[in-house]
Parts: C-alpha cells; sequence; structure tokens
C-alpha cells in the first residue's frame, strides 16, 4: 500500500486519485476476481470433485482484451482435451500400480505431448493434464476415463466464465488497447525523429539514437501484439471496428523510414556548407516531431487526424533545398528516405480518420 499511496495508512481518497492512472489495471483486476468468483459459484452449484479447476482456468483466461481473452479459453481449453484424453488411453492401456509401470506411463504421455506443445503452444496445458490425470489421487477413484471427461467440464467451465466476463464487465475491446499502442509508437518515434534529424547538423549520440530505436521497437512489439488480439475480436466476430492489420502495416513501414534516415545521420552534413537545408532541416525536426505527437493523440483518442499543413510545408521546403543540392549519394539517400516518409504518413492519417470512425 505504502508503494502505490506512498503512506503508511490506507487513505481513500488516494484510490481516486489513483483511478483514473491506473483504472485500465484496477478494472482488469475487477474482472480476474469476478471470473473466478463466479466459476466457484457454478462449481459448487454443479457439485464439480474438483472445482478449482474451474477456477484456475477463469482466473487465466481473462486477459487484457476481449481478444486476448478468446485465444486464452481456446487455448485452454483444447490443451485440456488433448492431454486428458491422450492421459486417459495411456492410463488405460499401460497399468501402473507400482513406481516404475508410473514411470513408463509419465513417459509414454509426457514424451509426445511435450513435443506437440512445444510445435503448438496452444497445447501447452496437455502434458500438465496428462501428468495430473495419472498422478492425482481422484484420477485413481474416478477412473481415466471419467476423470478425463470432469476435467475437460471444469476447464470448459472455467473459459465460459472468464470470456464472459471479458466480455460484459468493464469490456476491453482490443482496438482501444491498439489505439493506446499506436499512440506509444508515435511517441517513441517522434523522439527518434528529432533525434535523426538533429544529428544531421551537429553529432549526437550513438547510444542515444539506439536507444530510442529500441524504444520504438519495443513500442511496435506491443502494437502488434494488440493487432494480432483485435484481428481475433474481429475473426470470431466479437467486434464490427475496423481492420487493425493496415494501422501496424504502416507504423512499420514508418519506423523502416526513420531507420534508412538513421543511416544517412550517421555523421553531420559539412559545416560550411548547405546552410539553407540546416535550417529547413531545423524546423522540420520541430514540426515533425509535433505532427507524430498528434497523431499518436488521435489515435488514442479515436479522434480524426491533425491537420499536416505545417509538417508538409516543413518537408516540401527540405525536400526542395535536397532537390538544389549537388548530386551526393548521401543526400539522394536521404531525399527518398523523407519521400518515403512523407507518402507513409500521408497513408497513417488516412488509417487515423478510418480508425475515428
Amino acid at each position: 500500500m505504502k508503494a502505490i499511496f506512498g503512506t503508511e495508512t490506507f487513505q481513500p481518497a488516494a484510490w481516486l486519485r489513483v483511478w483514473p492512472r491506473r483504472r485500465l489495471e484496477i478494472r482488469h483486476g475487477i474482472r480476474i476476481a469476478a471470473a473466478g468468483l463466479a466459476s466457484y459459484a457454478l462449481a459448487s452449484a454443479l457439485d464439480l470433485p474438483q472445482g478449482y479447476w474451474a477456477v484456475f482456468t477463469s482466473v487465466l483466461v481473462v486477459q487484457g482484451s476481449v481478444g486476448g481473452s478468446w485465444k486464452a479459453a481456446v487455448d485452454r481449453l483444447l490443451g485440456t482435451l488433448m492431454g486428458a484424453a491422450y492421459g486417459a488411453v495411456i492410463a488405460t492401456v499401460i497399468p501402473h500400480s507400482d513406481p516404475v509401470a508410473l514411470g513408463v506411463a509419465l513417459a509414454a504421455a509426457l514424451i509426445p505431448l511435450s513435443l506437440l506443445a512445444a510445435f503448438n503452444p496452444a497445447y501447452r496445458v496437455a502434458p500438465i493434464t496428462a501428468v495430473i490425470l495419472l498422478l492425482g489421487s481422484t484420477g485413481a477413484t474416478e477412473g481415466p476415463v471419467r476423470a478425463a471427461m470432469l476435467r475437460t467440464i471444469e476447464v470448459a467451465l472455467g473459459g465460459f466464465c472468464g470470456l464472459l466476463v471479458s466480455l460484459y464487465l468493464f469490456p476491453a475491446r482490443a482496438h482501444a488497447l491498439l489505439g493506446e499502442a499506436a499512440a506509444t509508437v508515435l511517441r517513441r518515434l517522434s523522439d527518434l525523429f528529432s533525434l535523426l534529424l538533429g544529428a544531421l547538423i551537429e553529432p549526437a549520440s550513438p547510444d542515444l539514437i539506439i536507444a530510442r530505436q529500441d524504444a520504438a521497437r519495443s513500442a511496435l512489439t506491443n502494437l502488434e501484439n494488440a493487432t494480432s488480439e483485435a484481428v481475433r475480436e474481429r475473426r470470431n466476430r466479437l467486434t464490427e471496428d475496423t481492420d487493425p492489420e493496415p494501422v501496424a502495416r504502416t507504423l512499420r513501414r514508418v519506423r523502416n523510414d526513420l531507420i534508412l534516415i538513421g543511416r544517412v545521420a550517421a555523421e553531420p552534413l559539412p559545416a560550411d556548407l548547405y546552410p539553407e537545408l540546416k535550417q529547413a532541416l531545423h524546423v522540420l525536426s520541430t514540426a515533425g516531431s509535433e505532427y507524430l505527437l498528434t497523431l499518436g493523440q488521435a489515435f488514442a483518442r479515436r479522434q480524426p487526424p491533425p491537420a499536416s499543413a505545417g509538417f508538409q510545408d516543413a518537408m516540401q521546403e527540405v525536400l526542395a533545398e535536397l532537390q538544389h543540392a549537388k548530386a551526393d549519394e548521401k543526400l539522394i539517400t536521404l531525399r527518398f528516405s523523407l519521400q518515403q516518409l512523407q507518402a507513409n504518413l500521408d497513408d497513417l492519417s488516412q488509417r487515423a480518420q478510418e480508425f475515428a470512425s
């Protein structure tokens, strides 16, 4: 409590202050607790012998978005079904009343199921289910077939509760997470853009450039995870929102453009040449960084994209200066990369318009 509120005693007013900043985490915690309690109540009402399987499953199924919860529920059910069915077959075919026979049965169950989980992570709970079925005391009293059926029912119940809670209690749609993730990517790209254009004018720290490149790459990875969940929601008809893949695809292209600019900016332009170009680059650095930030805010708030007139004017000025400069390979590469960046940001602005609607 002290780590959160900075005080030894609980203060109700502190919750009111922390809620706006941590509302997503608090809602997610409430969903997890509600799913666990609901699955426990249903398992008790149905008098299931190992109702804690349902509780475990529901707690594990509830993810940050509906799409993530759907995948977790399906994977958990498939893995349990596979592990229970195969474990029941092994338990029936191989008697395991002594330690040696039990070891043989475990090997026969674990080796193929572990390989299956290694090649397809959706079945990662299959080996665990088979082991519990073979080693658990209830499996011996219920019989392998009945135990397999009951474990599958319990897991299915937990997955159903977890998914139902994700859908109707503070539902977190993946498209909302996608907008936040896109805004984070654009903030990182804004920092990187201003640093790289500044490096064309005067030397910049290579370590700082690498750090900002890594931050952009990490943010893009989070965006791709959110995109996968949003695609899953659309595929399973959990939403009728826009196709999220063009947003991630365009942002990847924008980052690639900045990588190319970074190669050109490894060394500044000659100090005694291109003074007009350097001034134009300075203006573009400020205008472009601001445009990327406001474009990210548009994604986060699902609003129409901002006006790009200032950025476009600054970009045209730089491209005109590059056109007048001497035929230098470095400047030719810079001009090409900036043209690509301009085109991709125009495309991203259209994606923001679609996302807002």
